[in-house]
Formats: structure tokens, sequence, C-alpha cells
């Protein structure tokens, strides 16, 4: 039992009346409005409230599926998504008072009970030319209860007869002889076999018409509410009854009562309603509205019914074919003859009776085992039992019966065989190798024959004398198996608790084990005839066709709970049906006998807004822009348990991807401009078609700025500005390039110019403003070459010795200078080099580069000056020298000679290339030496001695270093 509840806003209030039109939509009446429910909502339709009122008297579906709604205001039809009212004349009014005042006949001519002595007839094809049947008519008193026969002949109660109206006739003809009870007329209604039923307030009566005669029914029916209980007909034309005792139903001449003990919410039933699909509708008074799924597919035993317990853990037919079923207290059987649960009672001394595993044995015994493992034997015809308690002092986990009959039991790690039927004998023992630490769960018979079993982390297969066992090495995923089923020698199937997932093996002949894995949270609780494996869940029955098909089965559906035994907790009876046990009762299953496959379900739009308008599905509206906001609410219209359908839909124009929900309603807002087309279709998952699509198209206007000549437009101004840009941008990057242009070539100036001071600083001498060694080294290569290519070009021309050039390489070394340092400062020897260099750059030519060696030693490179006035020049440096006293600062002069040693290069005049520059630069050094040693304040050069290549020495620079007189002149 179910309930449409305050999340529908029907929690509390009265229905008066129901049905189901030709689309499938249920209509409920109330004393406070109209709803529509679709599976998904149940919608107020407020908008019919002016023509009947909010208070809904009656409801007729007509032969067409078109429904009409009767109120103490007026009646109304719905078609074509909107509600039309009944032209009913000024004075036929008012409209009589009941839950039967409304009939329409297969051509659609309506009847309507009148409040004063008569009925009116309203035919579609002359609707402004309605007919009031009264008094003239034969109908004296007033008519009640009204209702259509097969062939359109309607029938009503006038006083205390019964009258009918033929087609077309505008004659009541009165039965002279039925006589009604004199108390109030509920209502009346033909069945599937005929038969017309009269139900008043406190009886029900079959009418014979041809035989002219009334029949009370014998059964004690209970009475109607004061106002409601109106009879109605099952999808299969059986009579329901509301009455205040509960809800009866006719069944091949039996009566059925639905009570509260079936889970009504009250026994006080206004209305019930059996839809297409076979739920079942019960309203009560202020009670809102249960529903009861499956109400032929299923049935259910609880302690309400006898059972011991509604835990319920497994069931067997035993040979005779009673039912036995395992409780959480202890066994029980369905006596037949009694009508009644019979307790098999426990063992003496037993001090739990739960049993869970039954096992039905080869001689008709049953075998159980009790939740403390213990194993009962339990003689079918007495009910006596003997029991053992454990096996080597330990208690038993699991029993099951082979395909011989043969009883099998596991215990810790044994696997024990009865052979004698009996527990007097000592078992079987087949122990699994390797399995000391574990424990040996489940067992499995294959139709074969072939025992497979599980413990922890294995699952094993017998082979006659030994187990080829299977674990996690092979592929086995989990540890703690929760349940083993065999569907052959080969095959078998495990669900874990550790793992959310149920393993398919698969034995191959050379012995490897193939896995199908599933990512299913279920367990294993049997297999059919159709060689389908039933799962259970959280979310109750899964069933598992061979072909990979799924059918859901849960307590929405009809089963009486969702939490199944996993100790045979389904099992197939020979009639086609399932028994189930659950934590909550025992519930019986018969499948219908047309299955989902090949049916459709019929998916509706029920609401489209569109820019904040309700819109007809078949509109094709057009929208401005600002309206592009879409919300649409659809159904597949199934009621018995609508979540197990899923829709899939598309908004086409604006998206690709298809949305597979189980909610019933999309929205989009923002829409851009453009053609849309909404698409849903849905499909039950049991059947294999879908349903076909719903759609709805629309169309949103661009703005203005978004039409084809604005776009135009704008694009033609666009490229005018665009080109206008590029114009003006084209002669700013010109000026702009010529600015850069002009800048780096003033920057690269200054770069070249500051890279010349940088080079010229890199080869100058900080302190004395002179050139470096740095300097000298990379010039005087120059200098080298140009002189030997000097003295080579004069040879070759056989001039005179004067022509040539020669480099001259003197040192001029300020003698004493540490003297100064010491005893002025080194200030003072700083100023002294800085002044000394300066009067030898006044006496030296603009050719000549003097070099600062080190310390206050100085190079002076002549490129000008020739070995033979080389003398002269000196004598005028060490004049300017020694001439005038050096100013030191802070008022100290100091006079000071220097030394200078030179020599030429190249040397040799005749033989250019025999002395390298470094062995001129030495002989200069070693001429500076001589000048010191001879007293200072002079010059000192070394020149080749006249008969230089005629001296038995050879001329080498460590001959020349002691200036042997036959190898060198000193000048």
């Amino acid at each position: 039992m179910q309930r449409l509840d305050e999340e529908f806003g029907l929690g509390a209030v009265t229905v008066t009346t129901m049905g189901q039109d030709a689309e499938g939509f249920l209509w409920i009446g109330t004393q406070t409005g109209l709803y529509r429910y679709d599976g998904a909502r149940a919608r107020k339709m407020t908008e019919v409230e002016p023509i009947t009122g909010h208070y809904i008297m009656d409801m007729v579906i007509a032969p067409d599926g078109t429904p009409w709604f009767a109120g103490n205001r007026g009646i109304a039809h719905y078609r074509n998504g909107q509600f039309e009212a009944l032209a009913i004349p000024a004075s036929a009014k008012p409209i009589a008072a009941g839950g039967q005042i409304l009939a329409v006949d297969s051509k659609g001519v309506v009847f309507v009970l009148l409040f004063n002595h008569g009925v009116l007839r309203i035919d579609p094809d002359s609707p402004s030319k309605p007919i009031v049947l009264g008094e003239e008519a034969g109908i004296k008193e007033n008519p009640v209860g009204i209702v259509r026969g097969e062939d359109d002949t309607v029938w009503f109660t006038t006083g205390t007869h019964l009258a009918h109206l033929s087609a077309l006739s505008s004659k009541a003809e009165i039965d002279p002889k039925i006589r009604i009870p004199r108390e109030r007329v509920v209502a009346l209604i033909i069945d599937a076999t005929h038969t017309m039923w009269l139900r008043t307030a406190t009886k029900l009566a079959r009418l014979e018409p041809n035989d002219h005669t009334i029949n009370m029914e014998s059964i004690g029916i209970g009475p109607t509410d004061e106002e409601e209980g109106r009879p109605s007909l099952d999808h299969h034309g059986r009579l329901l009854v509301p009455t205040s005792t509960g809800l009866y139903w006719h069944d091949n001449g039996r009566w059925r009562v639905i009570t509260d003990k079936q889970g009504l919410t009250s026994n006080d039933i206004q209305f019930a309603l059996e839809d297409r699909e076979g739920t079942l509708w019960v309203a009560g008074s202020g009670t809102g509205l249960d529903r009861l799924p499956g109400v032929h597919e299923w049935s259910s035993w609880t302690t309400a019914e006898g059972l011991p317990d509604n835990t319920t853990w497994a069931t067997l037919r035993d040979h005779q074919g009673r039912l036995w079923v395992s409780t959480a207290r202890g066994i029980t059987v369905w006596d037949g003859p009694s009508h009644q649960w019979k307790k098999v009672g426990s063992p003496s001394g037993h001090s739990r009776s739960e049993v869970r595993q039954i096992q039905l044995a080869g001689d008709g015994a049953i075998w159980a085992l009790t939740v403390t493992g213990a194993i009962l034997r339990v003689d079918p015809n007495d009910f006596s039992t003997t029991m053992q308690a454990s096996y080597g002092g330990r208690p038993f986990q699991m029993i099951y019966a082979a395909p011989d009959g043969k009883i099998w039991a596991t215990s810790r790690q044994h696997v024990l065989r009865f052979d004698d039927w009996s527990l007097n004998e000592a078992p079987a023992d087949f122990p699994l190798p390797g399995t000391a630490e574990k424990e040996l769960t489940f067992l499995s018979f294959s139709p074969e024959g072939r025992l497979w079993a599980a413990s922890t982390g294995e699952v094993c297969r017998f082979e006659g004398n030994r187990w080829r066992i299977v674990a996690a090495k092979e592929g086995l995923p989990g540890q703690a198996i929760t349940s083993l089923y065999a569907l052959s020698d080969k095959e078998a199937w495990v669900a874990y608790n550790d793992v959310a997932a149920v393993s398919r093996i698969l034995l191959r002949e050379n012995g490897s084990a193939k896995f199908d894995h599933f990512n299913w949270d279920l367990f294993i609780v049997g297999r059919d005839s159709r060689k389908r494996l039933w799962f259970d869940g959280t979310n109750g029955l899964m069933i598992l066709s061979p072909d990979g098909r799924q059918q859901h089965i849960n307590h929405a559906e009809g089963l009486v709970w969702d939490d199944v035994s996993p100790w045979t907790g389904v099992r197939e009876e020979t009639d086609g049906s399932f028994v189930i046990a659950t934590s909550r009762g025992l519930a019986q299953y018969r499948p219908a006998s047309t299955t989902q496959t090949g049916k459709r379900t019929n998916v509706l739009l029920t609401s489209v807004r569109l820019g904040g308008r309700e819109r007809r599905a078949n509109e094709d509206p057009v929208v401005r822009p600002s309206e592009g906001a879409l919300t649409v609410e659809f159904t597949p219209l199934v009621l018995d348990n609508p979540a197990r359908v899923s829709c899939l839909y598309q908004l086409r124009g604006l998206e690709k991807p298809v949305t597979e929900t189980h909610l019933r309603e999309a929205r989009y807002s923002g829409l851009p401009a453009g053609d849309y087309e909404f698409w849903v279709q849905c499909q039950d998952p049991g059947s294999r078609i879908a349903s076909a699509p719903a759609t709805f198209k629309f169309r949103v206007l661009p703005y203005p700025w978004q039409t084809w000549w604005a776009r135009l437009m704008g694009a033609v101004l666009l490229l005018g500005c665009f080109w206008g840009f590029v114009s003006l941008r084209t002669r700013a990057l010109v000026r702009r390039r010529l600015e850069l242009e002009q800048a780096v070539a003033q920057r690269n100036a200054e770069l070249i110019e500051k890279n010349k001071e940088l080079e010229e600083i890199s080869l100058t001498d900080p302190l004395t403003a002179t050139r470096n060694r740095r300097y000298f080294y990379e010039t005087i290569p120059t200098d080298i070459a140009h002189a030997l290519r000097s003295s080579l070009n004069t040879a070759e021309q056989e001039s005179t010795r004067a022509a040539r050039q020669d480099l001259i390489f003197a040192f001029v070394d300020i003698d004493r200078f540490k003297r100064v340092n010491d005893e002025l400062g080194h200030a003072a020897g700083d100023k002294l080099l800085q002044e000394v260099a300066k009067r030898i750059e006044s006496v030296k030519r603009r050719t000549d580069d003097l070099v600062r060696w080190g310390g206050e030693e100085f190079l002076l490179v002549c490129r000008t000056t020739d070995r033979e006035n080389a003398p002269i020049l000196f004598a005028r440096v060490l004049e300017v020298i020694r001439e005038v006293p050096f100013d030191v600062g802070n008022g100290v002069e100091v006079h000071k000679t220097c030394s200078i040693g030179w020599a030429p290069f190249p040397w040799l005049m005749d033989d250019v290339g025999h002395l390298s520059t470094e062995n001129v630069i030495e002989l200069a050094d070693k001429a500076l030496y001589i000048a010191k040693r001879q007293g200072r304040n002079r010059s000192v050069g070394l020149v080749p001695a006249a008969g230089v290549f005629s001296s038995s020495k050879s001329i080498t620079i460590e001959n020349l270093r002691d200036c042997p007189p036959d190898l060198v002149q000193i000048v």
C-alpha cells in the first residue's frame, strides 16, 4: 500500500469520484477541486471551477474516452487540452445532487438528472435544442442514479421504480414490478456479465429487468458513507463496492474484502478504481488516496493472516503439495482443509526456534537449519523432529538438497552428505583442501547434478574425487561471498559483500576460468523455468533474462517488501507463480498473462510554458526575443511505478546530445533567435519498444539588430569603419616607424660613441691617461707587420737603409720612485706618475704611443724614429724630466730623473725575422737595466754590432742577454 500524500496536495482531501481517460490520465474529483494525476504530479485543474464549482459530484468517462465532470454549478468535459461547458438551459436548472447524475452514450448524447423531476438530454448534433424529459415522458418523481447500457439504453430510478430510456426515445419506460427500497439510492451500475447492480445506503441488490425482479445480496456488505460510496468496476468489469467497513470486491461469485489489515488508511471508503495497469486506487473519507499496485498479480501473508512472524526466510512444497515456510519464530505449514497456518514445534530443550533454511529430502522429510547452526529433520506426517546440533563440535553453515534428494551440508571446511535420509549415521565427508582457516558458506547443485561450493575468497566445483578451486588469482574480485547459484556444470554466478559486484564464472574444458563481472550491488535469490536469474538488492528484485533484458519488481509494484531472503527467497510454483520470502511477510507473485514486451508507453506533454504563457503542444508559436524561456512538463503516463520509466529529451536547434532523466520536467532560459523543436521519448525498462515521441515546435524571433538586413548594414558599416581605422592606423604606423627609425639611428650613434668610449677606457690607464698593456698587445701586431713589410719591400728595391722604418721600443723608468711613495705617500707618487706621463707626451711624436707598463715604468713605442735618431729623442725626454721639479701636491716639489732602455725592431736589418717582438722588448728591458747600473738619468740602446754576422757566436736571445761586444753594441 502506498499513498498519494502531501507531495501532490492530496493528503487530507475527500475523494468523491475518479476516472481514467483515453490517454491514461487519472482524474480525481474531490470536495475541494478536480485533480489530474499523470504518474509524476497531481495537478489541480482550477480552470474548470468557473464551470462546475470546486465540489465535483460525478465523473463519467464517455465511450470515446472523453472525461465529463459534474459539479453543483454545471457540467464540463475536457477535450484538446481545454474544458468546455455543457450548455444547460436556465429553465432546466438546478441539476440534481448526488454521486451519479450524468451519463453519455456512444453518440455523445448527454443525459443529466435534474432537481425538478426530469432528465435533460442534449444531442451533440443539435446542442441548441436540449430536451427535458419530465412528467410528460412518464417521470413523475425525482430521478436518482443513472447509467448507460451497452446498447445506449439509459437506466435510472425514479421513486421506487426502475426506468429506462431507449436510444433516441423521448418516453421513459417504467418497470411496474421492480420495487426499489425506500432509502437513499447511491448508484446503478452494470458489470461485465451485464448484471445490473443497485447500491443503496445500506443494501446491494441485483436487478433483473427482463425478469422484473430484484435480489438482495446475501453477504453482509457494510453501509455506504453518508454522502458518497458509489460502486465502480475494475479493469475486468467486476464490481468494487466502497463501504464504511472496507472495500468489497466481487470476483467470480466470491467477495474479497480489503480493509486496514491490508494497509488501507481507513475502512471508511468513498470510492475505488482500478486503472489499466492493474493498480487499485482507494479513497477514504478525508484520508486522501491509497494506491495498491498489482492487486491481480500479488498476494501476501503476514502475521495478520496467521504467520508466526513477518520475517520469512525460505519456502518449499512437500510431496503432499503443502506450503512450508521458515520464519524467525520457527516453521509453519499451510493447512488447506482448515485454511490456516499450522506451526511445527521445536525440539525439546532447543532455546532458539528461528529457522532460516529448509530443504525437501528425497524421502519427503523436511530438513531445516536453525539460527544456531543445528540441523532439524521434520517428519511430514506427524511433524516430529530430530536434531543434530553440530559436526565435530562445529555448527552447520548450510544445507542443500541435491537433485537426487540427498541432503548436503557444510560445517567449517567440511562438505557433508547424509546418505541414509536420517541423522542417525555419520555423513560422508568431502573436505576442501587448504581451507582450515576458512568457512564454507554456500552450496549449489547444477541441474545436471554437479556440486559447487563457496568459501571465503574461493569458488569450488566438486569433480568426484577432487575439488577445482577458483580464487582471486584467477579473477575472483571479492572475498566475502553472499550467494552462489550453479546454472550448469560449467557455469555459476557469485555475488559478494565486500565489493559491489556479481560475477559469472565459466569453466572451460582446459580447466581455466572465464569471468564476466557486473557492477551490481545485489545477491542471487533464485532461477526460474525460463532460465532467468533473480537478484535482490536495496531496491527490490531484479530479473535477468538470458538475452540480457532486466525487469525490476519492488514494493512500489506490489511486493510486500523489498528485503528478500537469500535462502530460497524466490521459488517458482508449478502454476508459474512465485513465492517470495521477505522480512515483512510472504508474497506470491502471479505474472500477468501479457508481458511488457511490445508494450509502448504513451508520453504526453502536460504543460508547455513559453515566454511565461501556457501553450498547446500543437500550437507552433512565434515569440518575441524577450520571451525565449521554455518550461516543459511531460509524462509517460505510467501510474503504478512511474520512477522505473526513464525519458530522453532534446531541444533541437540548441543542443545535440540527448539527455536521459527520471524527472518529468525540462527548463531552458535565454534562448537565442531560431527555430526549435522540443522532443521527448520514454521507455519502460521492461519493454523493448519506446514511446512515440512527443514534440513541441516554436520559433524565437531575433532582435532587430539580429535580422539579416541589420546584419548586412552592420557589416557594411563595420567594413567602412575598418577601412577608416586601417587607413588611420597605417598612417600612424608609418609616422611612428619613421620616428622609431630616427630614434633608433640616434640611439645607435649614441651606442657607437659609448662603445668607443668604453673601448677607449679599456685601452687606457685610468691613472695616467696613457695607453695600457691591453692596448699595446691589440695594436702591436699591426705595427710589427707594417715594420716587417717596410723592411722587406726596402730590401727588394735595394733602397738605402734610411728608407727603412724601424719600431723603437723604449722603457722609461722614474729613478728612485719608491722613495716618493715611502716619504710623501702614494698620493704624491700617483701625482708624480701623472706629471711624468704628461712631460713624455709633450716631447713624443703624435704617431708614437706611450704605454704604462707597470708601476713607475712606461713603454714608449716610436713608429717614425729610426735607430740612428733615437738617442736624440730620448735625450729630449731625459731633459724634460730633470729640468723642472714636479709639483706632487701640498706645496711639495721634487726633482726627478729617469732612465731609458731601448732597442729597435727589427733588430737585425738584414734578417728581420731573426728576433721576435718579445725578444726585442727583452733587449730594451736589458738596456734599461744597464742604464740604471751606469748611474741612472741616461738612455741606453742595444743594437747589433758591426760584425755581428762574422761572430763565432750564434745570434740568439740567450747569447744576447749578456751583451757580448761582438754581437751587441751599446749606444
